[in-house]
């Protein structure tokens, strides 16, 4: 495999008309990638994808921005998801996760999305997968949830503002192993 694109969202509905020819595109390439979830729908979908071609994997979580706003259907997602990741041996991250204070202004919601993040830290710790984080304009919680909240097998900052501080401090917790999508280098 030449190359390896470690975030795709082709299970999302706007590729619906062409995604079997943009797939087939990327076998002809050999490329593979990974389909990655991002509330508990997105994650199955990621999943079916990844069932479905060799060269395709998945990741499943609850993206900041995707979080339930009630905290029973959380949870209840969250469990869901740790299932899915659980019976699934091409789900080879938890993701995406973290924290969007961006989009996001109400106190209750962001504490929401702080639990979130660190049971899910929790979920890849029990499951010995690394993690796709996704943070804005939330750096330091970020931090602070990463420091407090030991990260087993590393991850990826798949949406961060890049941050000198952030990237510095996630290579000395030794939980980011490569960082894409960035800004203002």
């Amino acid at each position: 495999m030449k190359y390896f694109d470690n975030h795709a969202h082709l299970d999302d509905e706007k590729f619906d008309e062409d995604r079997e020819i943009i797939i087939e595109e990327i076998h002809k390439e050999d490329m593979g990638f990974i389909s990655a979830g991002y509330d508990l729908e997105a994650s199955k979908k990621a999943i079916e994808l990844a069932k479905k071609y060799e060269f395709i994997y998945a990741t499943c979580g609850i993206s900041p921005n995707d979080i339930p706003q009630n905290e029973d259907e959380l949870w209840k997602n969250l469990n869901e998801i740790e299932k899915l990741a659980k019976e699934n041996y091409k789900v080879l991250a938890i993701g995406e996760i973290g924290l969007d204070y961006y989009w996001e202004k109400d106190e209750k919601i962001r504490e929401l999305q702080r639990k979130a993040f660190i049971y899910q830290i929790n979920i890849a710790n029990k499951l010995d997968l690394p993690i796709v984080i996704h943070t804005r304009e939330a750096v330091m919680d970020t931090l602070n949830i990463l420091k407090e909240n030991e990260v087993k097998n590393k991850g990826v900052l798949h949406c961060c503002p890049l941050n000198r501080e952030l990237v510095k401090e996630g290579l000395k917790l030794r939980i980011l192993y490569f960082i894409c999508r960035t800004s203002n280098i």
